[in-house]
């Protein structure tokens, strides 16, 4: 089969209700399954283990849904015409296809999307009526502090148990609460070793002492430029 036609997509998938509290490798896990499910004929890496070629965006922390969770995966055949409706009909409740890409196989891109997407678009709703501690003055006082400030600071554990500082302000794009009360901003994601990737629950425990009082959906992946992937 290495002399076939090879075909490249992308799929671009929900990851919300119920799929909000399972793992990066059980979501992994559920895509290949439902591919299964539909029967299709997709490449296989070389060597002794042979594994599907298929490329996931970054991991979703846990209880963060999305509308962007992105798939790029190869076949031998050209998918049916009817490929989203039976992916569809295979997917558990919170799963669904938002747009299916063909990538032409000219196009200049890393062979993974943890390379190829640099930056993610947040949305994170906050309940008034069940929060007494912020009101959208506060909250637009504490985002404009952040914006001046040039520092970040979140302190982790390395591998190694030793606790690091690391300044994570050049992973914060934009921040800003709309007039609905929604914050939204952007923060570094995938692989880059000059900026760190800077997840989105932490990054509102940092600023604001807790997450939890928000609901948070990962909306938007770009790249490197700042275009919508």
């Amino acid at each position: 089969m290495q002399n076939e036609k090879i075909y490249k997509h992308r799929l671009k998938l929900t990851k919300n209700k119920e799929l909000c509290f399972i793992s990066h490798l059980d979501w992994q896990n559920l895509v290949l399954k439902v591919f299964r499910r539909c029967e299709l004929n997709l490449v296989l890496s070389q060597g002794f283990n042979k594994m599907p070629k298929v490329s996931y965006s970054p991991a979703l922390p846990i209880f963060l849904e999305s509308d962007c969770e992105l798939v790029n995966f190869q076949t031998y055949e050209p998918l049916s015409s009817n490929f989203i409706e039976e992916f569809e009909k295979y997917s558990p409740n919170g799963l669904r296809v938002v747009e299916l890409k063909e990538i032409d196989e000219n196009t200049q891109e890393p062979k993974s999307l943890e390379n190829f997407i640099q930056w993610a678009g947040y949305i994170a709703i906050c309940d008034f009526e069940k929060n007494h501690v912020y009101n959208i003055e506060k909250i637009r006082y504490i985002i404009e502090k952040c914006l001046s400030s040039d520092e970040i600071l979140i302190t982790k554990k390395t591998k190694k148990g030793i606790e690091k500082t690391i300044n994570y302000r050049n992973s914060l794009k934009t921040f800003e609460i709309k007039d609905d009360g929604v914050l939204s901003f952007v923060l570094k994601a995938g692989q880059n070793e000059q900026i760190p990737s800077l997840r989105a629950d932490e990054f509102l425990k940092t600023i604001f002492g807790e997450s939890n009082i928000f609901k948070i959906k990962r909306v938007k992946f770009f790249d490197t430029d700042l275009r919508v992937i």
